[in-house]
């Protein structure tokens, strides 16, 4: 089926509208001769939102100062990366630019920047910051006038000669004793008085200092060095690129081979030989008036680029025949025609950065350095893809190099093969998982099986064929069951025991016998029991002077008590309370109301029973004889009879008692030592964060409660927690990542930034926001080579690069703008592969990368403007007391009343 359509063509200024007849087909035509391989770019757009005039960006150049310039169809724009500066006709102004349809940019060996424009030339004087403007030769000689000035390229060749290629004019030559543009010469054989009047777009200059020109009368002319005269190339080779294949750009590379793009292809031409090859063959749309847009160029690697107007952009690998197509992230082919974004020229700056014109996107910019990220993510049409639920955990396989192990949220583990691209699914009995199939954590044995950290289904082991063999949860009735089924960290240790962290503590499994030790909490310690049942049978007795039991929600109890003789009397109190929070409490206060008993501090209690934060505290208090008052208060939950978690299990008291003194022999101290003499280990939260396993030491997280050091060896634990007045100690008590380097410093993942730990020195150093973090909330550690570590946050990537020559450390910050898929990571989901490439995941998918090079080119420096009493310099003209532009001035003198 054909349809066939008329419909105008979008009118350029300056361009005549023309009728085109358009064949829409089922079948694309808009194709390169051959199949090449394509690779897709993400590039970032400077738009009108960011202070372009015009979507229409015909023409981009680079001044030697570094400072950007931009032709568009609605005035001249110069941008210093950070701001605009515009340059439009004033009507009457003739020091105004000539025309503010912009066409071509150029900046002479004298700094001054030539704009080819809908009229004609405009040369800008930096210093007077204004313009002289150039008519063209027969420019009222011309049938329609003012389309006749407008100019496509300004070039100036090696003998500083500046040429202007033209739309209708052909070639121009400035004449600088007169000032003045005047044609260039032309001899074609058989033809007495060449003619000017046609559209040329093209020059360029080979390394003997001989021009080359493309005229689309009478194709490829060349004007050795010395001569006057352009030439027609006779070779029939060439004879084809004229008029319908009319040549639309030339470039020279490193072997003085001549690249040619025209209307029709890509061609190479070898001057001494005369041959030329044929690289590329368009068959679609060579009539349309879009298709002088081309521009070549290498790049740092060697690599020639072509900004292919409607047809793309193609890289050709080094300078072979060999290319690839460039595809936009974001932009389309069309059917019948080529890409649904025309590029007009470009540029690779300084620092090695693509600037594409574009007829309707505005400037289009590409760093192919700081674009490494590939980002995975879940595509419900591609069955061998990352599964959905996000990353939840991940571990790189070292049985299996490169092989990465990749746990989800619900839809078990994808086994992800860089190689292949594909992702292998693994899934596991759910019974209890809370998203149907979770594994938060994941480690690997080193025979290939795993163990999973499930969310509810406890602690699974696979065998290497991804079978399951057993699985291990909490039993409420077994105390060497797993203390917990929500498993978030699993590490095994070189003695071949796996250390399961969990939202209940941390447990050590040894595989060999099926045994499981549980580390208590150092909230979970206890009384013994002998002691609490001592105390509870005393309490039932005329030993108790007072007693408030019992108690339930949303009280204020206060019980009067005389004491008639000094003694040291005996307390016991179980509340609800936690780190941060006393809901409910007692204490003593005496008759003036000063408190001469209290517990107010949650680690000088122990633990009831049941939920950590059902709380026990013994004491003593030494009282003389007058009236007191036993206290106790309690909020709105989880009191007596109301319980909103496990209640107290050691003591049925839920409240505050006094006991007589009591004889020595009866309770010997209520101070004794809870633990035994052999020390226990013990870590400082329940809900772990992360472990690490290091030749000495274990390093636990848990949340809101700093660091634990777990020396396995003498069982001794010591706590790193935040001091708020001492700067070597913990950024923060939240830590949810923990990493030991190459070099043996432990770091952490804080909520206030990262803490680096010198275990030999037991230092810290901090680094937050103020030192270049993108935020002080941090997710993941990964170390990189060259001691550069890799930081996901919860707003972005952060590459940390250290100089320790200079004693300087820096941060690179990455966003999802620079391809990473997305700003906010999960803890726990970061590993590096053996064969060197990262993973940071979160609910976006998963960011993968390998070495990120960093753009080595320093800034261009300048001083864009300078205010003399809060009046711009460049607005002083004859009264400036600057002899050139500012960009090029080296020091400045004023007079003694310009001090401002």
């Amino acid at each position: 089926m054909i349809l066939y359509l008329q419909m105008p063509k979008s009118q350029l200024p300056g361009v005549p509208a023309i009728w085109l007849t358009l064949v829409l087909s089922l079948y694309c035509i808009a194709t390169l001769q051959a199949q090449a391989p394509t690779q897709t770019i993400e590039p970032t757009y400077v738009s009108v939102a960011d202070g372009l005039v015009s979507p229409n960006a015909q023409s981009v150049m680079q001044d030697s100062f570094g400072l950007i310039w931009i032709g568009t169809g609605n005035g001249l724009q110069k941008y210093d990366g950070y701001r605009f500066e515009t340059f439009k006709n004033s009507p009457g102004k003739t020091t105004s630019l000539q025309h503010n349809n912009v066409w071509s940019l150029m900046e002479d060996a004298d700094h001054n920047i030539w704009v080819g424009t809908g009229l004609g030339l405009s040369r800008y004087d930096r210093r007077k910051n204004e313009f002289k403007n150039y008519l063209f030769p027969g420019y009222f000689n011309t049938p329609t006038g003012a389309p006749y000035g407008i100019t496509f390229r300004i070039f100036q060749d090696s003998q500083k000669n500046l040429w202007a290629v033209t739309r209708f004019l052909g070639l121009l030559k400035y004449n600088k004793t007169i000032d003045h543009w005047e044609f260039a010469k032309y001899e074609v054989p058989g033809v007495e008085l060449p003619d000017h009047y046609e559209p040329c777009l093209s020059i360029a200059e080979d390394n003997k200092g001989g021009l080359w020109f493309g005229s689309s009368l009478y194709g490829l002319m060349h004007q050795a060095k010395g001569d006057s005269i352009f030439r027609q190339v006779q070779h029939e080779s060439v004879a084809k690129l004229k008029e319908a294949n009319t040549i639309t750009y030339l470039h020279f590379d490193s072997t003085q081979t001549l690249w040619i793009t025209s209307r029709i292809g890509v061609y190479k031409y070898n001057p001494e030989t005369d041959a030329l090859k044929t690289i590329v063959t368009y068959t679609e749309s060579n009539d349309d008036g879009l298709n002088h847009w081309n521009m070549i160029l290498p790049d740092k690697e060697g690599n020639i680029w072509i900004a292919n107007n409607f047809r793309g952009i193609l890289k050709f690998n080094g300078l072979s025949d060999t290319y690839t197509e460039i595809e936009i992230s974001g932009k389309m082919k069309m059917r019948t025609h080529g890409w649904n974004i025309t590029l007009t020229n470009f540029i690779i700056d300084q620092s090695g950065i693509f600037w594409f014109g574009s007829l309707e996107s505005g400037l289009v910019k590409y760093d192919p350095v700081n674009k490494p990220f590939q980002h995975l993510s879940h595509d419900p049409a591609n069955p061998n893809g990352l599964s959905a639920g996000g990353i939840f955990g991940i571990v790189a396989s070292k049985v299996k190099p490169g092989i990465v192990y990749i746990g989800t949220r619900g839809n078990g583990v994808n086994v992800y093969d860089p190689k292949k691209q594909t992702f292998e699914k693994i899934t596991f009995k759910v019974v209890d998982d809370m998203f149907g199939g979770s594994a938060r954590a994941i480690a690997e044995n080193s025979d290939g099986s795993l163990w999973l950290g499930t969310w509810g289904d406890g602690l699974v082991e696979l065998d290497k064929n991804y079978k399951e063999i057993r699985r291990f949860k909490y039993d409420s009735l077994n105390e060497n069951s797993l203390s917990h089924n929500q498993v978030r960290v699993v590490k095994s240790d070189k003695q071949g025991r796996v250390w399961v962290g969990t939202n209940n503590g941390v447990n050590i499994l040894n595989p060999k016998d099926n045994t499981i030790q549980r580390i208590i909490n150092k909230h979970g310690r206890q009384y013994p029991s002998p002691l609490i049942q001592e105390m509870d049978s005393l309490i039932s007795t005329d030993q108790k002077l007072a007693g408030i039991e019992k108690v339930i929600d949303n009280q204020n109890i206060t019980q009067p008590v005389e004491i008639t003789e000094t003694g040291t009397y005996w307390v016991m109190a179980v509340t609800e309370m936690d780190p941060l929070l006393m809901a409910d409490f007692g204490w003593i206060e005496n008759a003036a109301k000063d408190t001469v008993w209290k517990m107010n501090k949650y680690d000088e209690t122990l633990h009831a029973g049941g939920a950590y934060k059902n709380r026990i505290a013994l004491g003593s208090v030494t009282l003389e004889p007058g009236t007191y008052n036993l206290r106790y208060r309690t909020d709105d939950s989880h009191a007596y009879g109301k319980w909103n978690d496990a209640p107290p299990t050691q003591t049925s008291l839920y409240g505050i008692v006094l006991l007589k003194p009591q004889a020595g022999d009866r309770v010997q101290s209520f101070q004794t030592e809870i633990l035994p003499e052999k020390e226990e280990l013990y870590t400082s939260g329940s809900n772990i964060s992360d472990m690490e396993i290091t030749d000495k030491y274990i390093w636990v997280a848990a949340a809101g409660s700093g660091i634990d050091r777990i020396d396995v060896t003498t069982n001794q634990v010591k706590t790193y927690t935040h001091q708020p007045d001492d700067v070597n100690s913990l950024s923060h008590n939240n830590v949810r990542d923990i990493h030991a380097d190459s070099r043996g410093m432990i770091w952490f993942a804080t909520n206030e930034g990262v803490t680096k730990l010198d275990p030999s020195t037991e230092t810290f150093t901090r680094y937050s926001e103020t030192d270049g973090l993108p935020t002080n909330l941090i997710e993941a550690i990964e170390e990189g080579d060259n001691g550069e570590m890799w930081i996901g946050t919860q707003n972005g990537l952060s590459q940390m690069v250290i100089n320790e020559r200079l004693g300087k450390t820096t941060f690179i910050n990455y966003n999802s703008s620079d391809g990473i898929g997305g700003d906010v990571f999960l803890s726990l989901t970061n590993t590096r592969a053996s064969d060197g490439r990262f993973y940071f995941g979160g609910d976006h998918g998963l960011t993968t990368f390998t070495n990120v090079t960093s753009n080595k080119t320093p800034p261009a420096i300048i001083i864009s403007n300078l205010f003399i009493s809060n009046k711009s310099i460049s607005d002083f003209k004859e009264d400036s007391p600057l002899s050139t532009s500012l960009l090029e001035t080296k020091s400045i003198s004023l007079a003694f009343d310009q001090n401002n």
